[in-house]
């Protein structure tokens, strides 16, 4: 596969892969986020009702 093919395709599909490109980073953002508030030790507490995480 030489350099013209490679560019060929990135042309055609730039949208698709800019597309994949965000969503992917927007997923590996949650998933880190998710898992900070799943295995990272925190204290709740409660205060009016609402709920705040202190992590230690």
């Amino acid at each position: 596969m030489n350099t013209s093919t490679v560019i060929d395709f990135i042309k055609s599909g730039w949208r698709m892969i800019a597309i994949l490109t965000v969503v992917s980073l927007i997923a590996i953002l949650v998933l880190l986020f998710v898992a900070g508030l799943l295995f990272l030790p925190a204290e709740t507490t409660f205060s009016g009702g609402a709920v705040t995480y202190y992590p230690k």
